[in-house]
């Protein structure tokens, strides 16, 4: 489905959002309350991984709303034939709603097949990693993990169901990984703002959602740690349900309608540097963060680097890829991510020399 914003009108101030966001503690057994008030059928694609913890309860919730249900597995890779596989598994079934369980590849998965069919959507994240579940947006990737292209829905998700206790009992490094993807929010809306970026609908940000965007960000601060703290044990604290909010809902529309910038640029050459492909999004995000900084002409808040410090973030690339760096890394990367559309949401032009200086300015401060 075309997205009506596919042309950048710089009159235009665009802020888009899920129809509907959901957060409690053992919650995923309304779901079928949430998907009859915009179906009667629906397909789970859930990843592979976490479908037996949650296929009885959606199934029963689902069933006893009246929907019926049909469940596929999602093994992992997502890429450009990811939505024609899944559409394929589906066959003859034509249901009015996907509902898209797991982490943000398996979210993206099902994004896709609700791109391809032209279904409504259901996200119901099982970690709090990212913020793809309130997008409208999803990420291809080629056979090395290096991503290739960022689609587009035609709308945001009809609902996000966002159960705090199944996010609890994920590994701490997932919510690591969340927590540094999230940090970068309020920066790159800023720096979006400041200079002549453009969002994810092809339109100049508006206020509210740099607004939410610094909420993200203070509210991460505040509860960031205690949060960390409580994640992996299974048992949420209210710490662990402001950081969540924060993490997927601030986060989301924060990105979408603010704008990103550097850290999310860098990670188009990040993943060229050994090693690193496989560090999950938001470690790569977080690094790409204090970079951001550095070309700001600052250091991190020190506020910000001590939570780095306690949920295990990187400070430096070489943190980040577990092995020396030198200035040719640093020069692949930013030959590689210099031509990124983020690398424009900036308040000034930047060059490839100022992104390998201020990359090995960070080196020599984490030294």
């Amino acid at each position: 489905m075309p997205d009506p914003l596919s042309i950048f009108d710089p009159q235009l101030n665009v802020f888009g959002a899920p129809s509907r966001y959901v957060q409690g503690r053992e919650i995923l057994d309304r779901i079928g309350g949430f998907a009859a008030q915009i179906g009667t059928s629906a397909v789970l694609v859930a990843d592979i991984h976490i479908l037996p913890l949650i296929e009885d309860i959606l199934r029963q919730s689902l069933e006893k709303a009246g929907i019926s249900i049909v469940i596929l597995a999602f093994k992992g890779q997502l890429g450009l034939e990811t939505a024609r596989q899944l559409s394929t598994a589906l066959g003859k079934d034509n249901p009015d709603i996907v509902i898209a369980a797991g982490g943000g590849r398996a979210i993206d998965a099902a994004k896709a097949l609700a791109d391809l069919r032209g279904l409504k959507l259901i996200t119901v994240p099982t970690v709090a990693s990212n913020d793809a579940p309130t997008s409208k947006n999803y990420v291809l990737y080629d056979d090395s993990d290096i991503l290739i292209e960022v689609r587009h829905l035609g709308r945001n998700p009809d609902f996000v169901v966002v159960d705090t206790n199944i996010l609890a009992g994920a590994p701490k490094a997932m919510f690591a990984a969340g927590l540094g993807d999230a940090l970068s929010k309020k920066v790159e809306a800023l720096a979006c703002a400041d200079g002549r970026g453009t969002t994810m609908f092809r339109a100049r940000p508006t206020r509210l959602a740099r607004a939410i965007a610094s909420l993200c960000y203070d509210t991460l601060i505040t509860h960031g740690a205690a949060a960390y703290d409580a994640a992996g044990s299974g048992k949420p604290n209210e710490a662990f349900d402001a950081a969540v909010e924060a993490m997927i809902l601030m986060a989301g529309l924060g990105f979408e309608s603010g704008g990103l910038s550097v850290p999310h640029a860098l990670t188009r050459g990040l993943p060229l540097v050994s090693d690193v492909a496989r560090k999950p999004h938001g470690f790569q995000v977080a690094y790409g963060l204090v970079v951001h900084h550095r070309l700001l002409g600052e250091s991190l808040p020190p506020a910000l680097t001590t939570l780095y410090r306690h949920a295990g973030l990187p400070l430096s690339l070489k943190a980040l890829a577990g092995h020396a760096v030198d200035r040719t890394h640093f020069q692949t990367v930013a030959e590689a991510s210099i031509a990124v559309p983020h690398m424009l949401n900036f308040p000034h032009p930047l060059t490839t020399k100022q992104i390998v200086d201020a990359m090995q300015a960070v080196e020599a401060e984490a030294a």
